[in-house]
């Protein structure tokens, strides 16, 4: 799946959440997804809070920095939903499929 450009919406309770966290100024959320060897095709997907690096495309929504590398584009939809549960952690989904439930934000490693 090719994808040319990224909608991300965020859902109130996930912007409320977002709005918390003291981001330095280098500082955005990675919407991260990897290839994950196994007998069925499966891929692994993160949020995390990190720095731009070389390569990663950036979109700001409601004010918010986000990542995303081309490589983790490869198994991401155009259009992203991020959501937040108090129970379920974050969510991240597409009109297509629910990619991951119970999402926490870390600080990647330095």
């Amino acid at each position: 799946r090719i994808n040319m450009d990224l909608s991300i919406t965020i859902r109130p309770a996930a912007l409320q959440q977002l709005k918390e966290l003291s981001l330095d100024a280098e500082e955005g959320v990675r919407i991260g997804s990897s290839y994950v060897g196994s007998c069925s095709l499966f891929a692994d997907y993160q949020l995390s809070i990190d720095r731009k690096q070389e390569g990663d495309d950036a979109y700001e929504v409601e004010g918010i920095p986000f990542y995303v590398s081309d490589k983790s584009k490869a198994y991401l939809h155009n259009e992203l939903f991020i959501d937040f549960s108090p129970s379920l952690g974050y969510k991240l989904s597409s009109p297509e499929e629910v990619y991951k439930y119970d999402l926490s934000l870390k600080r990647a490693a330095e």
